[in-house]
């Protein structure tokens, strides 16, 4: 079995290997780990034409993210099929263990009809650093 498809461990909620190597982990939620990614990849200096992803849930978002990060293989616990269209078109391979027509989130339901993906990911990260915001002034 391949690395990236075996079960994730108690409260994670993304991992990516480069290979088989797990490279990194997240247990944040909603696009937050991707984000995270994201800000990895940037000091990250090891190979990356072999980057694997597990996720619990992926919509269009984290379809679109992940083919942005340069995500080869895909396994997630709950697709829909909007994030199935995303990785046929970038030729991601994906695995899934159950496939749903939409996740019951705001962020689906807002992207269903956007197809501008730059225009989604500016979107995105505002929408991020505003919960981001959100989270620090409800501890402060």
């Amino acid at each position: 079995m391949k690395c990236y498809t075996q079960a994730l461990p108690a409260g994670i909620s993304l991992a990516v290997f480069n290979g088989d190597d797990l490279i990194f982990t997240s247990s944040a939620k909603w696009l937050h780990p991707l984000f995270a990614l994201e800000e990895f990849l940037l000091t990250y200096n090891g190979e990356r034409d072999m980057l694997s992803a597990h996720d619990t849930a992926a919509g269009k978002a984290a379809a679109i993210l992940m083919a942005r990060l340069g995500i080869k293989r895909a396994h997630i616990n709950l697709v829909s099929d909007l994030a199935v269209e995303i990785y046929e078109a970038y030729g991601i391979a994906l695995s899934y263990e159950r496939r749903i027509d939409r996740l019951l989130c705001q962020t689906e339901a807002l992207l269903a009809s956007m197809d501008d993906e730059e225009e989604i990911y500016l979107l995105l990260k505002e929408r991020a650093r505003r919960a981001q915001e959100r989270d620090l002034s409800d501890q402060g």
